[in-house]
């Protein structure tokens, strides 16, 4: 007999779509791809060199602690509030169909972050963690007290072998009939 698939999706699957989530957003960090600019956050309030390195380095941190499952929803929302205010202030003050495009697919990804841990329960949420996943003992608890008893064996008074042999001849003999001479072919089962 099969069991029935379940609608959900297991636990190593969903690290391996935050992986891949996060590593997107560590590849932006490093400006190994072109996209979001993290900078323009912190532009208005620092110089641009330095507003980078925060940017840059605020983002890096985020997704590598969203990859490896630490604190997963403070660093989701933190990480998603990060690329969205980002996105809004670096597209839509000027808005054009490219940078509305580019605001959509930063939205896209934010919302992705967070369906990283929206759709865990608290015990999958903790074994989400790939660094620091313990195992650990869950306690069953009895519908009912269970009281322990001893089993004893039963003695059973057996007879001996030679006496149920005996028996079984004197039963035997008792049944048997005399064989006829009458019949022409020898009965060879007539005295059992």
């Amino acid at each position: 007999m099969t069991t029935p698939l379940r609608p959900s999706m297991d636990q190593t699957g969903l690290n391996l779509i935050r992986i891949v989530i996060g590593s997107y957003f560590l590849a932006l960090s490093l400006d190994l791809v072109s996209g979001l600019d993290a900078a323009t956050l912190f532009a208005a309030l620092l110089p641009h060199a330095t507003a980078d390195l925060v940017g840059s380095t605020l983002l890096f941190c985020l997704s590598a602690a969203l990859m490896a499952g630490l604190q997963l929803r403070l660093c989701a929302l933190s990480l998603a509030l990060l690329v969205f205010c980002s996105s809004l202030v670096q597209n839509l003050i000027i808005v054009t169909p490219d940078s509305l495009s580019a605001f959509w697919r930063d939205l896209t990804l934010a919302t992705a972050v967070l369906l990283t841990y929206l759709t865990l329960g608290p015990g999958a949420l903790r074994r989400a963690s790939v660094l620091a996943h313990r195992a650990r003992l869950r306690r069953a608890m009895a519908q009912r007290a269970i009281n322990p008893r001893r089993i004893t064996p039963q003695t059973v008074q057996k007879r001996p072998v030679q006496q149920e042999i005996r028996s079984a001849l004197a039963a035997s003999t008792l049944s048997r009939r005399p064989a006829s001479h009458e019949d022409d072919a020898e009965n060879i089962f007539a005295n059992i």
